[in-house]
């Protein structure tokens, strides 16, 4: 059922008219504005002029109101349960989709080849546009370093370090991107990491969504896609499940930037932001700020603390030996994540873990 009362209805009305359009449906309505006002201007001269138009205006009227709240609510809920199939993910189709939302744009996948250079520009645009309509973007991929990449790796037949590396440039292009937005545009887009794989993949804008399935052997979007409306019985079984994973999903900035406060016991305390990687269950924070902030300070005297961490309470700050082998492996895994070099490894290690 459409749910709208009838002093709902004006209100939609209004809506859906201020509904941006395509250049090319204002072109067309431009045209036919103007063949009616010729048209009208022609038979001025006809008797009863007044009369005749004023009977045609009305009788219009009366189907524009019978077509808008009769037959086009009939229409849409018909459409509610109709499925179309698509062969493919048609990256660039969707990009122009989003480009005239006005509500909500939402993805979810392991990763998407929609943020990859062929098609990431094309889609950015569209966010751009959505976003200046008040249109929230969600965004919601596996997080590189859970359990679940591991195991989509191998119904892929593919490494998962491949599937990693996957995920890790969608991330990065999406932090690149989101970057560049102004500060109005940036509160309506949403990057989370899930750490559970969805079994589902979600393309939505506004009231239609493209939904797949995680099959065995072949990347979601290579395979059939559903379209269909959010409020679709196939539709709210998606929905749901995007806002399960969603609730139990972390930012993508934690993701990328851990907060942490070194604490001296005895000249105070300063906030960081580091770029950090895990290590055979490691955790190591990489920046020449806080190597030259622990330079100026005794290391006995030094404490670490951060919310984020899985063991909260104080943390030990130990120096990698940039000589080492393990030092060479961060390099290693710092790139990978970031896409950047680093010389200088700092481990975070709870303290009740040191031994003498």
């Amino acid at each position: 059922m459409n749910g709208r009362s009838p002093l709902a209805r004006p209100s939609w009305l209004l809506r859906a008219l201020r509904t941006p359009r395509r250049p090319q449906s204002l072109t067309v309505l431009l045209l036919l504005a103007a063949c009616a006002g010729l048209l009208l201007w022609f038979a001025k001269h006809m008797g009863n002029y007044g009369e005749n138009l004023a009977l045609n205006l009305g009788t219009d009227i009366v189907g524009v109101v019978i077509t808008v709240f009769v037959i086009g609510p009939l229409i849409s809920r018909a459409q509610e349960g109709r499925v179309r199939e698509h062969t493919r993910l048609d990256y660039e189709w969707f990009s122009a989709q989003v480009y005239g939302s006005t509500s909500n744009v939402k993805v979810l996948d392991t990763f998407s080849n929609l943020f990859g250079p062929q098609y990431s520009e094309r889609l950015f645009r569209g966010i751009r546009s959505a976003t200046a309509h008040g249109a929230r973007v969600q965004i919601l991929l596996l997080d590189p370093d859970s359990l679940a990449v591991i195991l989509r790796g191998r119904e892929l037949g593919e490494q998962s370090a491949d599937i990693r590396r996957d995920i890790l440039r969608n991330l990065r292009t999406l932090s690149h991107f989101a970057r560049r937005l102004d500060d109005t545009s940036r509160q309506f887009l949403e990057v989370r990491l899930c750490s559970t794989s969805p079994g589902v993949t979600l393309y939505r804008w506004d009231e239609r969504s493209l939904v797949s399935f995680l099959t065995v052997g072949r990347l979601s979007g290579e395979g059939v896609q559903l379209e269909v409306a959010v409020r679709s019985p196939l539709g709210a079984f998606v929905e749901q499940r995007f806002d399960e994973l969603w609730q139990q999903s972390k930012p993508m900035e934690r993701f990328t930037h851990l907060p942490v406060t070194l604490v001296d016991a005895t000249d105070g305390r300063r906030e960081f932001t580091c770029r950090f990687v895990h290590v055979d269950d490691g955790l190591y924070i990489a920046g020449h700020d806080v190597v030259s902030y622990m330079a100026r300070h005794r290391l006995d005297q030094l404490s670490a603390y951060s919310e984020a961490l899985n063991v909260q309470g104080a943390h030990e700050l130990i120096v990698v030996d940039d000589e080492s082998e393990l030092h060479e492996l961060l390099r290693q895994t710092f790139a990978e994540k970031y896409d950047a070099s680093a010389t200088a490894f700092v481990e975070l290690r709870p303290a009740v873990l040191v031994t003498e």
